[in-house]
């Protein structure tokens, strides 16, 4: 009967098909509001009144600074408190651990013999620095010399820990150490970004084996803030951490149960007179302020 609905003529057709594309485009709405409300969701647990390095306070009071005579490979930076001093290394021409002043300037150097692409370097404390090598994943515990002069990787206290292991050196970017807790902290730059524990470190080093590894990547992963993962620190007395990251160009603090908490870009603005290029590595000294090094040669100091 000409103009009326039948169930399989012409009309009914193409009402199905006009139903269909607008049950396509409603599930296509609703994904787009899911994803828009989990951004702010996400957004909103980042609480700054939670943390502890209120990153929001901090200023450069120094920042680019150029070191001169150490190549163009500044990779990370830890806090020597036995000393009152800064511990850098560099991973090229030639590789070296650099002892520096609170405003950057050079005090000494230990150049590295036989390590292989070393990464990060962490203060263990009476004596003690841990350096990273990237791309084989090692961990090198050497005892400090009292004078500036050689460090030999054949003479350190080693453990590598071959996990998900990187052919293009995206391999163990940052290490730091919980001196309160006994707690080393490790984490691999990307491809997954990943984030690992180390209990038992103070017993081991006595020659009581207690090692234990805990894969915390899934805090990183909700987190969901950084394109990769270059260095971390920790704050001593609650133990969160601050993690740093280049391609993002940003650092942002976890609790201890990994909860984000704050989190501060390192791009122009907020008292930066420019990006910080290529950020590399972080430290925490004992005075509140926090380091920061970056490739190529660039150093970093911020106070609150």
């Amino acid at each position: 009967m000409s103009g009326t609905l039948e169930w399989g003529g012409p009309r009914r057709l193409l009402l199905l098909l006009l139903t269909v594309s607008a049950l396509a485009v409603l599930v296509a709405w609703q994904g787009t509001l899911l994803k828009l409300t989990e951004f702010h969701r996400a957004d909103a647990i980042v609480s700054p009144a939670s943390g502890v390095f209120r990153l929001a306070d901090y200023r450069a009071a120094v920042q680019g600074l150029n070191i001169p005579g150490i190549g163009n490979d500044l990779s990370g930076i830890t806090h020597d408190p036995e000393h009152d001093r800064l511990l850098a290394i560099t991973n090229a021409g030639p590789v070296q651990v650099l002892a520096l002043d609170r405003q950057g300037r050079l005090l000494g150097r230990y150049p590295l013999i036989g390590f292989e692409d070393p990464e990060d370097l962490a203060w263990l404390g009476d004596g003690l620095l841990l350096i990273i090598e990237e791309r084989v994943q090692r961990l090198n515990i050497i005892r400090l010399p009292a004078e500036f002069g050689p460090i030999t990787r054949d003479d350190a206290r080693q453990l590598t820990l071959g996990v998900a292991l990187s052919d293009d050196n995206k391999g163990f970017e940052g290490v730091a150490y919980d001196t309160h807790r006994d707690l080393l902290y490790v984490v691999k730059e990307r491809d997954a970004q990943q984030l690992y524990r180390i209990a038992g470190l103070r017993p081991t080093l006595a020659g009581n084996l207690q090692l234990d590894i805990q894969d915390l990547s899934d805090w990183v992963a909700t987190a969901g803030v950084s394109k990769d993962l270059s260095a971390i620190t920790v704050e001593p007395d609650s133990g969160h951490l601050l993690l740093l990251s280049d391609e993002s160009q940003l650092l942002f603090e976890l609790g201890r149960d990994g909860a984000l908490l704050d989190r501060r870009s390192l791009r122009a603005g907020g008292g930066l007179d420019a990006d910080v290029p290529q950020p590399e590595g972080v430290v925490l000294g004992s005075r509140g302020e926090l380091f920061v090094v970056s490739e190529p040669n660039l150093f970093y100091r911020f106070v609150r």
